[in-house]
């Protein structure tokens, strides 16, 4: 090849990493979420959903914190269930009449799943949590005694 087209090979090449790094030679850093953002993508709101109601907020002085409480209709409780531990990076599935608090580091980040009885020898209420670096999240469900709805609710925190 002839060395003028090396050269401008080489000067294109540095043109186009220049570009994907940045102006300052660093990876551009991705957009930083908010906390309305993690609960969007948390929310239980699923293909099977038939009804959905949330109610709660993000301060808007404080944008990294938001709480939510919520009720859904349409998705069982073990697809919510399984929904929220595939979403927390846990290899668990639901089973019924298991309880279990199970704390681990998976491609998700840091995660617990906890599930408590009802003290009626029932199902009560299961929480899930996740802490990546770019935000920590809490969803706690249980099933009303309808057998239709789930309850729950959805925090998330943002670093500053």
């Amino acid at each position: 090849m002839p060395r003028r087209i090396t050269s401008l090979l080489a000067f294109l090449s540095i043109g186009v990493l220049a570009v994907a790094l940045g102006a300052d030679g660093q990876e551009p850093k991705p957009k930083k979420l908010t906390a309305d953002e993690v609960v969007k993508l948390w929310s239980p709101q699923l293909k099977s959903a038939t009804r959905y109601g949330q109610t709660g907020g993000s301060p808007k002085q404080s944008p990294g914190v938001g709480a939510y409480s919520f009720t859904v209709v349409g998705p069982s409780f073990e697809e919510l269930w399984n929904h929220y531990a595939k979403l927390c990076g846990a290899d668990h599935k639901y089973e019924e009449k298991t309880f279990r608090i199970t704390s681990d580091t998976g491609p998700n980040g840091s995660f617990v799943v906890s599930d408590g009885g009802d003290g009626k020898g029932g199902r009560g209420l299961s929480t899930f949590l996740l802490k990546t670096p770019a935000y920590t999240v809490t969803v706690s469900l249980y099933a009303d005694p309808d057998g239709k709805t789930i309850r729950g609710s959805l925090s998330a925190v943002v670093p500053e």
